[in-house]
């Protein structure tokens, strides 16, 4: 099975969800890092859309995939995260986030490789009228 050149690293474990799109992650030798979901906004329903990260973070034991890439201004690793889900399904948080309506999609420095992927969780919540889409939030931007 071929993959990107951007492999998937070992799990993480999530030690903290610090708000709704930046998470303190471990590895099992100790090692620490801050991750920022990369290709969203989610500032405009921080603490719903955090609340969201967190039930997501608890889906797998707290133990997350990070596909890295790029660093943030802070240092941060910038990174698409994920867990394994019922017969071993990938749920991306940046798609279930915007698939809420509880972040946008966003371009940074650094591209996401499953941005098309988001963009189209962005479609169906603009269609089911969710989260920041809801009725009278459209002019929004």
């Amino acid at each position: 099975m071929s993959k990107p050149s951007i492999a998937l690293t070992e799990e993480w474990a999530v030690v903290e969800v610090t708000d709704a799109q930046t998470m303190t992650l471990r590895q099992t030798d100790g090692n620490q890092m801050q991750v920022r979901l990369c290709g969203i906004d989610a500032s405009e329903l921080g603490n719903k859309a955090k609340d969201k990260l967190r039930s997501l973070v608890a889906t797998n034991d707290n133990q997350v995939m990070v596909i890295p890439v790029g660093k943030d201004e802070q240092g941060r690793t910038i990174a698409e995260v994920m867990v394994y889900g019922q017969g071993e399904a990938e749920i991306s948080f940046q798609e279930e986030l915007l698939k809420s309506g509880l972040a946008r999609t966003q371009q940074g420095d650094v591209e996401c490789p499953n941005q098309i992927a988001f963009e189209n969780a962005q479609r169906l919540a603009i269609a089911s009228n969710v989260g920041v889409w809801s009725q009278g939030k459209q002019n929004l931007h």
